[in-house]
């Protein structure tokens, strides 16, 4: 019989929960979102779109925004910060469309999107992609939480290194956290 199969799925090693659809074809996690990848012998298969995507490599949520002006980069550049605060997960901005949305966990998208080509295209392609994607209006329902991520101290902060913000960390543990950066590093444009 023949088979319609995303690539990555080993017909060979599918367990019966993978086979009746009940766990993910690739990963074999019965958890999360899934989307149908194939058909095999009548019964329909579904995997994590990151499983298909070759898993999530970027253990961070992808900021989509305008970054095409120095204000819009400011706006787009303190609101990740707040990403990075409320979902208490590294937040890196997208400058450019060479992002495959599904390699993160996620996508925050501002009001700003709309004034970007490259802001519309990944804005569009998180929100297809059947994964954790929300907007600033559900953002802020989750509150900012200013506890160390290493010590759990009160009054941290993220600090930006690179692209991305990290998740919230006191001013003591920042060095520990951050590999020996006692500053945040430039914003790389």
């Amino acid at each position: 019989m023949a088979h319609t199969l995303s690539p990555g799925i080993d017909v060979s090693t599918l367990t019966p929960a993978q086979r009746d659809g009940v766990a993910c074809a690739v990963c074999a996690d019965e958890r999360g979102q899934m989307t149908p990848v194939g058909i095999l012998e009548g019964g329909q298969l579904f995997a994590h779109p990151s499983c298909i995507a070759g898993g999530i490599t970027e253990d961070c949520i992808l900021v989509i925004g305008d970054v095409t002006t120095p204000d819009a980069l400011d706006e787009t550049t303190a609101f990740a910060s707040d990403v990075a605060d409320r979902l208490r997960i590294p937040a890196r901005i997208a400058f450019d469309i060479d992002h495959d949305v599904r390699q993160y966990e996620g996508a925050v998208v501002l009001d700003s999107y709309l004034d970007s080509v490259a802001s519309v295209v990944l804005a569009t392609e998180a929100r297809g992609a059947d994964m954790f994607c929300i907007d600033v209006q559900e953002l802020f329902t989750h509150p900012i939480d200013d506890t160390c991520g290493h010590c759990l101290a009160e009054g941290a902060k993220p600090y930006l290194v690179g692209d991305t913000w990290t998740t919230s960390v006191c001013d003591g543990c920042v060095a520990v956290t951050l590999a020996g950066t006692a500053e945040g590093a430039p914003l790389a444009a």
